[in-house]
């Protein structure tokens, strides 16, 4: 799992969910405790528009554009009820917490495997008993 700390600077966390092909990362704090989560679309309006800042000769951080609070599911939540909370949210990613501790991160994609897995094995029972679709 791919995390970035709040005080790393912009362009290295851009760079980081580049190279890894993410759309979003979780930000942990100095604890090590979620705190909230940086999107492409957070890492380039700070690009675009950055935040305004007394240190201009500082570069800009992750805390200064990340979104927070941060909606989070649970690893035992059902699919449906994760789809619902991304579609509301319009989010394409969320953490998963366990006892309050960050345990991985779910996105859309995963959803949608999960989507034709679901449809996939439906086909295969249908087809062992001889079900038309």
């Amino acid at each position: 799992m791919v995390t970035v700390r709040a005080d790393t600077p912009l362009v290295p966390a851009a760079a980081l969910l580049a190279a890894h092909g993410f759309t979003a990362a979780p930000v942990l704090g100095r604890r090590g405790t979620l705190i909230g989560i940086v999107t492409e679309s957070d890492l380039i309006r700070g690009r675009v528009a950055p935040p305004a800042r007394s240190g201009a000769d500082t570069p800009a951080l992750v805390e200064e554009v990340m979104t927070t609070p941060v909606e989070t599911v649970r690893r035992d939540d059902p699919v449906a009820q994760v789809a619902a909370l991304m579609l509301r949210s319009c989010v394409r990613s969320l953490p998963v917490v366990d006892e309050g501790e960050l345990v991985g991160v779910v996105t859309r994609r995963d959803l949608l495997r999960a989507v034709a897995r679901h449809e996939e094995t439906s086909a295969q029972v249908r087809r062992r008993r001889g079900v038309r679709s």
